[in-house]
């Protein structure tokens, strides 16, 4: 993206969809979604940014694992005993896992098949049924893709899509929402080459967009108990593009904290 083909935004409206029911394997995300906006009395807009967590989605494809049935392998046990952690939820990290970065405390830090490095390769206990675990989405980019495309198709409107997970960051405590998936705008803007107040002309500047659009959804999402699982980011002013997560990934050459 070439300098000032784009503006962000001078207000922002957030959303929050709390109407819906609890999301089980094969429920059709999008028609929720829209019985929603219509009991609200919502209606959607050109350019709307709707940002779906991650947990829904992958209840919906059937990414929640009962517990019961996972035989932990000889790595997980060993693991597992050194962390003190449940043998079958480190089973299952290991099995959504490309690389382990670094394990302690309670944590393992890995890299995910998709390419994220994240704490406990995104497996989660919460908001789910005892005994039973939820997985990030198989491929949170291709289910952002699906969803754009229904949405579009049923409101008519041109909109994006972005999938959220909560995820640690390197050198802060706590969780903030980050972007695993989007589809309609792109996921980095690069802002090299334009001037700022002083006229001094950026050379190294990227805008994450989309990890800051799921950070402001995740401030209405909430973490635990609020129930409010899709939210509609109204007021950015972004170039529509087929944008892709891999955009704000680093390359292994280029990631200084591995």
């Amino acid at each position: 993206m070439t300098k000032k083909e784009f503006e962000l935004t001078d207000h922002l409206k957030l959303i929050g969809t709390d109407n819906l029911p609890e999301i089980k394997e094969g429920d059709a995300l999008t028609s929720l979604f829209f019985d929603a906006l219509k009991e609200k009395k919502l209606k959607l807009e050109d350019g709307d940014a709707i940002v779906f967590t991650s947990k829904i989605v992958s209840k919906s494809e059937g990414r929640v694992v009962d517990l019961s049935g996972v035989k932990p392998g000889s790595d997980a046990e060993r693991i597992a005993k050194e962390l003190d952690k449940d043998a079958r939820i480190v089973q299952l990290i290991l099995s959504e896992t490309k690389e382990i970065v670094r394990a302690e405390r309670n944590v393992i830090i890995v890299e995910t098949k998709e390419g994220f490095v994240c704490a406990n390769a995104g497996v989660d206990e919460s908001n789910v049924e005892e005994d039973k675990a939820v997985l990030l989405p198989e491929d949170a980019q291709r289910s952002a893709s699906r969803l754009k495309k229904e949405i579009e198709e049923r409101s008519e409107k041109e909109i994006s899509v972005l999938i959220s997970d909560s995820f640690g960051r390197a050198f802060r405590d706590g969780v903030t929402g980050i972007c695993i998936g989007v589809s309609g705008i792109p996921a980095l803007l690069d802002r090299r080459g334009e001037e700022d107040r002083f006229g001094k002309i950026a050379r190294i500047t990227k805008e994450a967009v989309a990890d800051e659009i799921c950070a402001a959804a995740n401030l209405v999402m909430g973490e635990f108990k609020e129930g409010i699982p899709i939210v509609i980011v109204r007021g950015l002013k972004l170039k529509r593009s087929e944008g892709d997560i891999k955009e704000v990934l680093f390359n292994r050459e280029d990631d200084f904290f591995r």
